[in-house]
């Protein structure tokens, strides 16, 4: 199994800014996660960390990568550009590698930022208004068809208990390129929801993939990263 490394990346909003700016990046995103995707591009290549998790009020991000902090920084150093280069504190930035081996059995809390859409037909839909359009009036309040979405996403997994619904937004406004028209930037609109749950693992290495891979879609722009903590 490839290692996996936990990365903490300090975010410095107005040095972030002033690389948006200098790579065109000029509309508002609301939830920085297609500005960070750009500087983490940028600064590391291919080995730029996935899933992430900005934390707003903690001025950083958390990442999964497959390289550390010491690879991650040679590889910025020497080829990043300046602008990307000037926006990052080296210093601050730190990481661990993750455990190489997971135990059948083990109780974990997870926390993870999702986005609860589908794909059909080259469609992407929040899965509550994919749920209205099969049940109508049967459905669900969005809250039950969100927790019931990311619970199918472990499969078989881990075992979830106690699956909440610490916060979410029908609306949240993205930035994505447009592949269709020229690749120019637009603003989507998509829902996020944040879970929290207590898990048991059942399946070490589906655990294990999971947790490299991240929860849902859009995990290369903040979301599907699994935070652990001990158990509650």
């Amino acid at each position: 199994m490839n290692p996996l490394y936990l990365v903490r990346i300090p975010v410095d909003p107005p040095r972030l800014m002033r690389f948006a700016h200098a790579h065109g990046i000029t509309q508002e995103d609301e939830t920085w996660g297609y500005t960070l995707h750009a500087w983490f591009a940028a600064l590391f290549g291919e080995l730029a960390p996935k899933p992430f998790r900005h934390l707003e009020r903690r001025r950083e991000v958390l990442a999964y990568a497959k390289a550390d902090a010491s690879e991650l920084l040679e590889h910025a150093q020497t080829y990043a550009s300046p602008p990307a280069w000037q926006a990052l504190d080296a210093a601050a930035m730190a990481s661990k590698p993750m455990p190489s081996e997971w135990r059948t059995g083990k109780r974990l809390h997870i926390e993870v930022l999702a986005c609860p859409v589908s794909r059909k037909d080259d469609d992407e839909k929040d899965v509550y208004l994919r749920a209205l359009d099969r049940l109508g009036d049967g459905t669900p309040p969005r809250g039950e068809v969100y927790r019931e979405w990311f619970t199918r996403q472990w499969q078989g997994a881990v075992q979830l208990e106690q699956v909440e619904l610490l916060g979410m937004d029908a609306q949240s406004r993205l930035l994505r390129r447009d592949r269709g028209n020229g690749n120019r930037l637009k603003v989507i609109k998509r829902p996020w929801a944040l879970f929290g749950a207590e898990a048991v693992i059942l399946d070490p290495a589906r655990f294990a993939e999971r947790l490299a891979r991240g929860i849902g879609r859009h995990r290369a722009f903040g979301f599907g990263m699994v935070l652990l903590a001990p158990p509650r």
